[in-house]
């Protein structure tokens, strides 16, 4: 009899639904394997009794795409493997994105995480930061126990997610932030973790070194690519249906794609005019709130400016030819079902992404991309 789906085990509507991602990948059992890995995750926050445990375990089932785990139980299914080291591999992972996440909430202050109260909000910064300490090490402890190799290629994609952060973080506020420099950061912070989910997938399953450099470029490739769709979405997307306001990198001086972009067309004294400078040093209350009011108002205008500025457009593109950068690297491995599954993957997912995510309204808005590139 087959698992349950847990609470954290990915259910999304048409093409990233469990059913048709099993079908697409010929994994029929692929929702058994999901909730076998988001088991593994809660045993892994939970054990021994720590006092860490509840609140990461609370973050831990908030939800996700539970992406990365999928790309490590479908490059082992390449070899036809499913065991528990693929279980170990695949919770590594994800636990690496999970206690990403806890840090970045405390570098953004926020309250919340796809509805429920982050641990910074909750517990409190020193929990929190301790909380992502602790859920980085439970997954390199999953790591551990697949292999050295394993732990090596956590660590090492770990050691990149910092960097490509750091990267983000000196660039923060910078209208002169070049497009190479936004590219590496994303390679660091988002790309870098996929193509380990690929990686270990690959090893696990003990494929040849060939064809795990192929799912290995597979995963970089759709890493840029669904960051590049994210930071879109942060522009166009429902803000109901992201579960977060939109605007969130512009107002916190990260410059994505589309605004760097914007800044280096037509419109870009427009919008350098209009973009928020770092917080200053908090004045009295009513100075305060007036600046913050003075603020949103102008971050309203700038994404106006981007939106209509056919940067949108040149994201899209840009995304494009990374989804086909990741199509053609295991375009080889089509003769199989998950081969074809990997192949298909990046078009699915940015359609649904788009389909489901994006706000109605801007299907009007102008996309041809007449912003300098």
């Amino acid at each position: 009899m087959g698992r349950t789906p847990s609470a954290t085990t990915p259910v999304f509507e048409g093409e990233l639904g469990v059913d048709h991602l099993a079908r697409l990948f010929g994994i029929a059992d692929l929702a058994d394997r999901l909730a076998a890995v988001d088991e593994r995750i809660t045993s892994a926050l939970g054990e021994d009794g720590a006092l860490l445990g509840p609140p990461s375990v609370r973050v831990a089932e908030a939800g996700g795409k539970r992406l990365r785990p999928l790309f490590t139980i479908a490059c082992a299914a390449l070899g036809d493997v499913f065991d528990e080291r693929v279980v170990a591999a695949a919770a590594a992972v994800e636990l690496v994105q999970i206690g990403s996440l806890v840090h970045d909430d405390i570098l953004d202050a926020a309250a919340t995480r796809r509805g429920r109260p982050t641990i910074n909000a909750s517990e409190g910064l020193d929990e929190a930061l301790l909380a992502g300490d602790y859920i980085l090490a439970r997954a390199a402890q999953q790591a551990a126990s697949v292999s050295q190799e394993a732990a090596r290629l956590v660590a090492a994609a770990l050691a990149d997610l910092c960097q490509g952060q750091v990267l983000e973080l000196r660039d923060a506020y910078d209208p002169d932030r070049t497009l190479d420099a936004h590219l590496a950061s994303v390679r660091g912070k988002t790309a870098a973790l996929f193509e380990c989910a690929c990686r270990l997938g690959a090893h696990t399953a003990g494929l040849p070194a060939h064809n795990a450099t192929a799912v290995a470029r597979f995963g970089a490739g759709f890493g840029m690519s669904f960051q590049l769709l994210d930071d879109v979405l942060d522009l166009i997307g429902d803000a109901e249906r992201l579960g977060k306001p939109t605007g969130i990198d512009m107002a916190a001086g990260v410059y994505t794609m589309p605004v760097i972009t914007t800044l280096r067309g037509p419109r870009g004294g427009e919008l350098r005019d209009l973009l928020p400078g770092p917080p200053g040093d908090a004045g009295p209350a009513d100075t305060t709130n007036a600046a913050d009011a003075a603020d949103s108002e102008n971050v309203a205008a700038a994404l106006a400016v981007v939106r209509t500025s056919g940067s949108v457009a040149a994201a899209l593109a840009a995304m494009d030819r990374f989804a086909d950068d990741a199509r053609r690297a295991v375009a080889h491995l089509n003769q199989a079902t998950v081969g074809e599954g990997l192949w298909t993957f990046p078009r699915t997912y940015s359609t649904w992404a788009l389909e489901n995510l994006m706000d109605r309204r801007y299907l009007e808005v102008p996309l041809t991309a007449d912003a300098g590139t």
